[in-house]
């Protein structure tokens, strides 16, 4: 009788035991972050009525800073979104859906990206001259909104809250080479 006692005392310390490393392990819940897959996430905040010369609007990142007309190129252009909706006035975003640059969805590269914002066109097509974009929020980080924030993804990390507002009224610098 004793034996079949201890079973059972040992069978609830092995719950118990499983039970806590759940508890332990599970401090954040399910977040989509399959295979370690690295990439970001957000939402874009329109404060302002959209201008009706606005045909197209997309999030874009570039790999190295806007410091001149020569650095809007489309090999320092990472990631171009498909067109964000017309008048919205909340955007979620992840570098997960599908998008002109990459062309194939899925993960994004780790690394460093320097620049990180929602850009419009009033051009009847796509383009990607310089003078045909106009910047409308950027991506801060840390709250300084006195220089562009850097997005870092380190390795297998998929990083969200990369969170952007426009402000028709209010827009940022923009960035050499634009009209």
């Amino acid at each position: 009788m004793k034996a079949a006692a201890e079973k059972i005392n040992y069978k609830y310390f092995l719950v118990f035991i499983f039970l806590i490393t759940f508890v332990v392990a599970c401090d954040h819940g399910i977040e989509p972050n399959p295979l370690g897959t690295s990439g970001f996430s957000g939402t874009v905040t329109f404060k302002t009525e959209w201008p009706d010369s606005v045909k197209r609007s997309f999030l874009v990142v570039f790999k190295n800073p806007l410091l001149s007309d020569t650095d809007f190129v489309i090999t320092n252009l990472r990631f171009l979104s498909r067109e964000i909706p017309l008048g919205v006035q909340t955007h979620d975003f992840s570098s997960l859906d599908s998008a002109y640059i990459p062309a194939n969805p899925g993960p994004f590269p780790s690394g460093t990206y320097a620049y990180v914002a929602v850009v419009q066109q009033s051009t009847d097509v796509l383009s990607l001259a310089r003078k045909d974009w106009f910047v409308s929020g950027i991506y801060y980080s840390y709250g300084d909104t006195t220089k562009p924030g850097t997005m870092i993804i380190p390795d297998s990390t998929f990083l969200k809250n990369i969170n952007i507002t426009v402000d028709f009224n209010d827009p940022p610098p923009q960035p050499p080479g634009g009209n």
